[in-house]
C-alpha cells in the first residue's frame, strides 16, 4: 500500500492474475466488500469510481517481495489442507490460512497490533500509506527536479477529483518550501555570525 497508493479494499481484492511479475504491472479493476461487516460471504465490486480502474508499475523489490509470499502462501495453504477440510481454493494475494481473503478490519486489527510495538502515538489506519504514497510521488519529483504532473498522480492512486490530489500537493510544497526556508536561514546565520567576522 506504501509502494502503490491503493486503497484497502483494493488490496485485499487483489488476485495473482492481477499482478504481472514479468511486466511489473498490476492491475485494479475491483474491491473486496463483506456485507455482514467483516464475516460471511464476501463479494468484489467495482472500485469506488470508474477512475480507480488503473494500471500502475511497481518497483522490482516489490515484485521480488510478492514471489516470496506466493511460496510462502502455497506452503502454508498445503499444511492447512492436509489437517483440515474447510479449505476454500481462491487466488487472492492475501489470504487467511483457510484460502479466504483478508477482511480490512483484518489489516487495521494487524497495523494497529504493530503501532502498539513503535513510539507512535498518532492514530493511524492502512488507508494512511495512501496519502503517503502521494507525499512521496511529489517530494522525490521535486527533489529530482522532474516534477510529476498532478494528472499522473492521480491515475495512479485512481483520483478523479482533483482537489483532493492538490490539496495533498499544495500541503507537501509548502511544508518543503519551510523547510528550505529554515535551512537557508540557518545558513546565512552562520555565514554572519559576528563572532566568526573579522575585526576592523
Amino acid at each position: 500500500m506504501l509502494f502503490s497508493g491503493v486503497r484497502p479494499g483494493e488490496f485485499c481484492a487483489l488476485e495473482w492474475p492481477d499482478f504481472n511479475f514479468e511486466t511489473r504491472d498490476v492491475h485494479i479493476y475491483k474491491t473486496l466488500h463483506f456485507p455482514q461487516g467483516g464475516s460471511g460471504a464476501y463479494q468484489l465490486t467495482p472500485p469506488k469510481t470508474t477512475g480507480s480502474v488503473r494500471t500502475f508499475d511497481v518497483d522490482d523489490f516489490i515484485v521480488e517481495m510478492f514471489k516470496r509470499l506466493k511460496v510462502t502462501q502455497s506452503s502454508r495453504h498445503k499444511r492447512y489442507k492436509e489437517l483440515h477440510d474447510d479449505f476454500v481454493e481462491t487466488q487472492f494475494i492475501l489470504t487467511n490460512n483457510n484460502g479466504t481473503p483478508f477482511t480490512n478490519w483484518k489489516l487495521v486489527n494487524r497495523m494497529a497490533r504493530l503501532m502498539k510495538l513503535t513510539n507512535i502515538k498518532k492514530h493511524a489506519t492502512p488507508h494512511i500509506f495512501r496519502h503517503t504514497h502521494i507525499t512521496m510521488l511529489i517530494e522525490a519529483s521535486i527533489a529530482s527536479g522532474s516534477q510529476i504532473d498532478l494528472k499522473t498522480i492521480m491515475k495512479r492512486v485512481g483520483h478523479d477529483d482533483a482537489k483532493t490530489t492538490l490539496k495533498i500537493y499544495t500541503h507537501v510544497t509548502e511544508r518543503m518550501m519551510q523547510n528550505s526556508s529554515d535551512k537557508l536561514k540557518i545558513h546565512f546565520q552562520n555565514i554572519l555570525n559576528p563572532k566568526d567576522l573579522p575585526r576592523m
